[in-house]
Formats: structure tokens, C-alpha cells, sequence
């Protein structure tokens, strides 16, 4: 029999159930905003850094991406079209409005070679590392040093 450890935290799952609970009795149909909490996933591949968000209902020129700093941040904005005030909401779990998310870059990245792209509700920007040359060994001859005359 194989036993496992997992590390469960109390509180951590009293706040969990404490927000849930909140935004069930208190305002449950109210869109909840997303600032912070934008979905990534940072890889490197092919000597890149590439950060890949989920921005679903989103449009791309909706998205507003930049570099401060060395500091890359994704924001925008998901409206909610699709419901009227005379709507009878039963269920709200698409969040809409405000997101953002900042990713500290590491240092030696290029970038002013950044790419972003847009595709299937998925921004993918991709920043290449800036490749230092390995240094190169200096051959020093060796002279006899003898010393008679």
C-alpha cells in the first residue's frame, strides 16, 4: 500500500469556503473580477521565454501588453454582452471585467525583440534570451626562461 503526504492548510481552506460562501449569500450574481488572477503558463523553449494567458471572449486589440521595468504586464477587459437587466440570472461562473497579471522577467532577455500572438482565446508572447558569447580561452606562449648568457 502506497501512502502519500499532502500538506493541507486550515486556514487556508476556511478563507477558501469563507469567500465562496460570501459571494454566494451576498451578491450572487454579480460578476467577480479577475485582477490578479489571469491564468499563465511560463515555459522556455528554443531559447525563449514564453508566457502563454487565457483571455477567452476576449478581443486582442482588448488586450493591453507592455514592459516597465523589467516587469511584464497583460491587461484588459471581458464585458458581459450577452445579459439584459430583465434577465434572470440562476448561475454567474464567467467572470467578466478588469484582469491583470505582472511576471518579474529575468534579466538577459531581449526586449526589444518581444512577439505577442493572438490564437483560440490564448495570448502567447514569446521574448527571446539575449545569448552571451562563451568566452574564448587566450593561448599564452611559453618562452624559456633560461638563464645563462
Amino acid at each position: 500500500m502506497m501512502r502519500t503526504l499532502v500538506n493541507v492548510n486550515p486556514l487556508n481552506e476556511l478563507r477558501a469556503m469563507d469567500e465562496v460562501l460570501e459571494r454566494l449569500f451576498t451578491h450572487p450574481a454579480r460578476p467577480v473580477s479577475n485582477v490578479g488572477g489571469l491564468p499563465v503558463d511560463i515555459i522556455e523553449r528554443d531559447n525563449k521565454l514564453v508566457i502563454r494567458a487565457a483571455v477567452p471572449g476576449v478581443a486582442p486589440e482588448a488586450i493591453d501588453i507592455s514592459v516597465e521595468n523589467n516587469v511584464l504586464s497583460i491587461r484588459g477587459e471581458s464585458k458581459d454582452e450577452n445579459t439584459t437587466e430583465s434577465d434572470k440570472v440562476y448561475r454567474r461562473e464567467v467572470s467578466y471585467g478588469l484582469f491583470a497579471r505582472s511576471i518579474r522577467l529575468p534579466e538577459n532577455m531581449d526586449l526589444n525583440a518581444i512577439d505577442a500572438e493572438f490564437k483560440h482565446g490564448f495570448v502567447t508572447i514569446s521574448i527571446p534570451r539575449i545569448v552571451e558569447e562563451a568566452p574564448q580561452p587566450i593561448k599564452i606562449a611559453v618562452r624559456n626562461g633560461d638563464l645563462t648568457n
